[in-house]
């Protein structure tokens, strides 16, 4: 039509998808598959651009790599992208690594040759600095960087493409498709440092970078022969050169969870972790957990943390005492102790600490080996913990509890009704009721396990022909104790 102007119609804008509410297309497209999620944000630039904030956030604000080129080239390029990178807060490190196993009939596969390669390129990482500085290139760039966790497992929450499938590190998929193999991600042996020297490295990164997280966490749950993966000593080392920059990365931390395996070879006390320790003094969360670590090596752990000022430190290398003056969690996991090792702990802490969760945790108690009568450590420990005297705490968390004593160890399950069914945690809340009656209601509900009572001799005195018998069940029960136990850890 000549001299006059016709206005077309944008067939973006007039899709019926665009026409409806955002919250609407939201719900609607949180229920189909990643890849239809996909193909819905290419199918329109309207589209794309209203799902844009949901779509980053659900696959950008959390995101997980592994130690390959590929994988951490990746976050260099999301942590450059304008618009992605001031959504990825929190940076996973798994400990996914190619396999060592070659299993090829034919070495001249070239799947062969790429597994080659990436052992080759994973080793080089490691040896060379590149982890160090790929990761210090990104942490440089990500301004809004919350959390940094290392994990040697892949989170099963990605419900969008079906129950229990996993959040895994990117590229691992690709690596184990183009490799023939799977992904290992636990350890070699007892001596495998690949989780400290993972640590190590990303230290060293956030230190370069400046950067400032809040929340430095190791989230160790594989298990092997070897016990499970876990930080050494030797991982806490801080350079004279890098302590200036490394300070005030960890004094910034509020937010530090650790897997120790502080038993060293030669008998050497955790000198290093102490070092470290001493320099996290803003944190409000602490989270120990323990692997491969004798029971002595706990304690002096833990008795290092609950020395006070005016207390001297055991060792002439010992760190003076720290103080932690805002703690307000402290969770302690899979440790044999003494009652006295927490409540020692929580005097110290008792100005400011609110909640105390204690997860496979087991009580000696030397007082037993001594004595007919069966006396539930946790019932001493847990009254002589809340008469404390300043400590307000608000939240006491028992989980897979246990008590060990005269080489008998039995867990600490809970009776919650009248029935016969027990369950193994207890949280005590004081929302309702005051500290003292909530931890009475815990004790009242335990229902420990003890070892089986002797079958009493014959009136005459004489055992006759059962005292054989009466071993072989002894030893029966102490094995299923033992099994028990090792069922809740």
């Amino acid at each position: 039509m000549t001299g006059t102007t016709v206005a077309t119609m944008d067939p973006q804008h007039g899709s019926g998808l665009v026409q409806i509410p955002l919250e609407v297309l939201t719900r609607i497209t949180h229920f189909i598959s990643t890849t239809d999620l996909g193909n819905v944000r290419l199918s329109c630039k309207a589209l794309e651009q209203g799902l844009f904030h949901f779509f980053s956030h659900e696959f950008f604000r959390k995101k997980q790599f592994m130690v390959l080129s590929d994988s951490l080239q990746a976050l260099i390029d999301i942590s450059k992208h304008p618009n992605l990178s001031p959504f990825l807060k929190h940076v996973i490190i798994g400990t996914d690594r190619p396999s060592q196993r070659y299993h090829f009939p034919n070495r001249k596969e070239e799947a062969s040759a790429r597994l080659a390669t990436a052992n080759a390129d994973h080793m080089q990482l490691l040896a060379a600095g590149g982890l160090r500085d790929m990761l210090a290139e990104a942490f440089a760039n990500l301004t809004n960087l919350e959390t940094v966790d290392i994990r040697d497992f892949n989170s099963p929450s990605r419900s969008r493409d079906g129950r229990g499938t996993e959040w895994r590190s990117w590229g691992a998929n690709t690596l184990a498709a183009s490799t023939n193999t799977s992904i290992f991600t636990g350890i070699v042996n007892s001596e495998d440092p690949y989780l400290s020297q993972i640590f190590s490295a990303v230290t060293a990164a956030l230190a370069a970078a400046q950067a400032r997280p809040k929340s430095l966490e190791i989230l160790a749950r594989s298990r092997s022969g070897y016990g499970g993966i876990a930080l050494r000593d030797s991982a806490f080392y801080i350079p004279p050169r890098m302590e200036a920059a490394v300070s005030p990365m960890l004094a910034s931390l509020q937010s530090l969870h650790l897997t120790l395996s502080l038993t060293h070879s030669l008998g050497m006390k955790p000198f290093m972790f102490q070092k470290f320790l001493s320099l996290t003094i803003s944190l409000t969360w602490l989270r120990v957990n323990f692997k491969n670590t004798a029971p002595h090596d706990q304690e002096e752990v833990l008795s290092w943390l609950a020395l006070k000022d005016t207390q001297k430190p055991n060792a002439p290398f010992d760190m003076a005492p720290i103080q932690l003056p805002r703690l307000e969690r402290l969770d302690l996991g899979d440790t044999e102790l003494k009652a006295e090792n927490i409540l020692n702990l929580v005097v110290k802490l008792a100005p400011t600490l609110t909640s105390l969760y204690l997860r496979r945790v087991c009580l000696f108690d030397e007082s037993n080996d001594h004595t007919a009568d069966k006396i539930n450590p946790w019932d001493r420990c847990l009254s002589v913990l809340s008469r404390t005297r300043g400590l307000n705490l608000r939240v006491l968390d028992l989980s897979q509890i246990a008590h060990q004593s005269g080489g008998f160890r039995g867990s600490v399950p809970f009776k919650p009704t009248e029935d016969s069914a027990t369950i193994r945690d207890w949280t005590c809340s004081t929302n309702l009721v005051t500290l003292d009656k909530a931890i009475a209601q815990a004790v009242a509900a335990m229902v420990p396990d003890w070892p089986p009572e002797p079958d009493r001799m014959d009136e005459d005195g004489s055992d006759d022909d059962d005292e054989d018998d009466e071993d072989d069940d002894e030893e029966e029960s102490d094995g299923e104790g033992e099994s028990g136990d090792g069922e809740d850890n």
